[in-house]
């Protein structure tokens, strides 16, 4: 007579147990440490499809046997921790009796004491997860081909957060595995550029609180360069209290590159490479609100080229355009990095200069007037000439409300330089009752 299966049975499970196992389609096994000898229930027996003659000779060692050998490493090394009473969980492909490959979930539950300190057996569950790792499978797939990252993030009540799933990419775009991210959430933000982290945690609580859509821009380290992402989700509350996002992290590289551009186009001129009127315009009313604020003073110097016509008229625009990029390179030299100076008409530039009173802008404006006078071009035919400049200077006033009153003293006190005779840097009215206008002709 054949041997029938030993079979773990109703009356070795306890009423409670065998009622889960039996709603949510678990088989049971029992191991015994002392003989290796393998026992399960009939819902382990149905699932595993194994034929009798194997099932009562069943064994750890066969039960590996019939683990696909791409897992067996990984199933060997959390066995030995369920040995040493760390416990079992692992999800593997395995062989069934009709040669079918599915997935399990395979945990043990808990080690019970023999008869003997040395006799214990092992007790653990098994799950067929097939359907759930093919379409873990199918949705990796997708999201690979996907042009981001496509992730569920996980804030419980306490604070403590994880990534549930995130797909492959994200090593391509912060330098971390899936893995690291889904072990520690924190190791992903720890790739977040330091200025844009405050901003990024900030969002994401509000969203968490508001319940609203999350979305930001921010930028991250793959490693090798930092690079723009922008990220979108959709919260939603667990009855626990926990907040669960469900999103996608993109590449706005290129996008972010071209704001920049069209930005420096909307501040700069393109000539000259220095700011525009309307740039200027914004500062100087930053400067103004400064001032008021604080008291601390600045000028203005305004800067118009003598006889600029004339040398496009005799040496071409080409030349002249020349001139103007050669005079926006002498600002570079002479100014300070916290000075501004932009190209505010054809031949007139305007600079703010910021925590400088009359007298040193009134210096500073002859310093690069004498500057450019020394310097030599050349025109097409080869005969150099010489460029000069003259300039308006003011300090801002406490009457001051308006970013346009100062600049209007200024440009008065050029069109005066200009009426006497050029080549000159003069002050405002005010400066002239003081008896400190600059009539440097001569040099």
């Amino acid at each position: 007579m054949r041997e029938q299966p030993d079979l773990l049975n109703a009356s070795e499970v306890s009423p409670v147990l065998e009622a889960l196992l039996t709603h949510v389609g678990m088989g049971l096994w029992e191991l015994n440490l002392v003989t290796g000898t393998l026992r399960g229930d009939m819902r382990l027996h149905r699932m595993l499809k194994l034929p009798e003659e194997e099932w009562v000779l069943l064994t750890m060692q066969r039960w590996q046997a019939r683990v696909h050998e791409e897992d067996r490493q990984i199933f060997q090394r959390e066995w030995r921790g369920a040995l040493s009473g760390q416990g079992f969980d692992s999800v593997y492909r395995m062989r069934l009796g009709d040669n079918r490959w599915v997935w399990i979930h395979d945990r043990s539950l808990l080690q019970l004491p023999g008869a003997s300190e040395r006799a214990a057996r092992l007790i653990g569950v098994v799950e067929d997860v097939t359907a759930v790792q093919e379409r873990q499978q199918l949705w990796q797939g997708l999201a690979s081909n996907l042009p981001g990252v496509i992730y569920t993030f996980r804030m419980d009540a306490h604070g403590h957060t994880s990534f549930p799933f995130i797909s492959e990419r994200l090593q391509e775009f912060c330098g971390i595995p899936p893995e690291a991210a889904r072990q520690d959430a924190k190791s992903l933000f720890n790739t977040v550029h330091p200025e844009d982290l405050p901003r990024f945690m900030a969002t994401v609580e509000r969203s968490k609180l508001t319940l609203k859509d999350w979305h930001c821009e921010y930028r991250v380290h793959n490693g090798v360069a930092w690079h723009w992402l922008e990220g979108r989700a959709t919260p939603e509350r667990e009855p626990d209290g926990s907040t669960v996002w469900h999103g996608l992290v993109y590449l706005v590289d290129d996008r972010k590159r071209l704001e920049e551009e069209l930005r420096q186009l909307s501040m700069t001129d393109e000539l000259t490479g220095l700011f525009n009127r309307r740039h200027l315009l914004i500062r100087l009313a930053e400067a103004l609100a400064l001032f008021q604020r604080t008291g601390v003073p600045f000028s203005l110097v305004e800067v118009d080229l003598d006889d600029f016509k004339g040398i496009n008229d005799q040496c071409g625009h080409a030349v002249g355009d020349y001139v103007l990029k050669q005079l926006a390179k002498l600002f570079a030299r002479q100014l300070r990095r916290t000075d501004v100076v932009g190209r505010v008409g054809g031949e007139e530039f305007l600079i703010l200069l910021p925590d400088t009173d009359q007298a040193g802008a009134l210096a500073l404006a002859d310093a690069l007037r004498r500057a450019l006078a020394d310097e030599r071009f050349t025109d097409t035919a080869g005969n150099t000439f010489h460029v000069t400049l003259s300039a308006g200077v003011t300090t801002v006033r406490p009457d001051d409300h308006e970013p346009e009153l100062p600049w209007a003293r200024a440009d008065h006190a050029l069109y005066r330089a200009k009426a006497i005779g050029r080549n000159y840097v003069m002050g405002d009215e005010a400066t002239d009752k003081a008896g400190t206008v600059r009539s440097p002709r001569g040099h």
